[in-house]
């Protein structure tokens, strides 16, 4: 009976402690526009750009070895970041390329995208895009200010259950206007 009293007394005194979890504040909705003065730091880090060419690496299939060779097979996406908090950008090029060079296709057939301060725009290659894992993008943008140097990124991906891979890479510039 000792036992059964002191199980009881630790299952009520378990049973009493509440694991509150702390609320993180709400954040407030912004109204109206962005007004980048109200920041506090005045001063951009680099502000000195007018345009660029970076070469995006993008792995729309990786090669692995079980039985013999075979892909795995993924989709990716680019995304290009206006950093800008005053400027607009404006993306004039975004071209891929398979693993040998050659070039696929081109993202921007409507033209140029204008980019406002901190806005982005994405290109979107599909799951059953076979490329092969050296597949790249050639992406250019321009500015008529000098402009901070925007973020360019790839995000590769496969959600396989039991498989899941992800890559992130950045742009390399090959080509600046200062």
């Amino acid at each position: 009976m000792g036992k059964l009293n002191t199980l009881v007394l630790l299952l009520l005194i378990l049973a009493s402690c509440r694991t509150e979890k702390l609320k993180e504040p709400e954040p407030k909705p912004v109204m109206g526009d962005f007004d980048p003065t109200m920041l506090q730091v005045d001063q951009p880090v680099s502000a000195g750009l007018k345009g660029q060419v970076l070469y995006m690496p993008v792995y729309s299939n990786i090669p692995y070895h079980i039985v013999g060779i075979e892909e795995f097979d993924m989709s990716a996406f680019i995304a290009v970041h206006n950093a800008d908090l005053y400027n607009r950008i404006t993306i004039t090029q975004a071209l891929f390329f398979d693993k040998k060079g050659k070039p696929v296709s081109d993202f921007l057939t409507d033209g140029k995208i204008i980019l406002d301060p901190l806005a982005t725009e994405d290109f979107f290659v599909p799951y059953e895009d076979k490329n092969g894992n050296g597949a790249n993008f050639l992406i250019e943008w321009i500015s008529d200010s000098l402009v901070t140097e925007p973020l360019v990124e790839s995000v590769t991906i496969s959600l396989k259950p039991n498989q899941s891979v992800a890559v992130l890479s950045r742009g390399k510039v090959i080509r600046e206007i200062k």
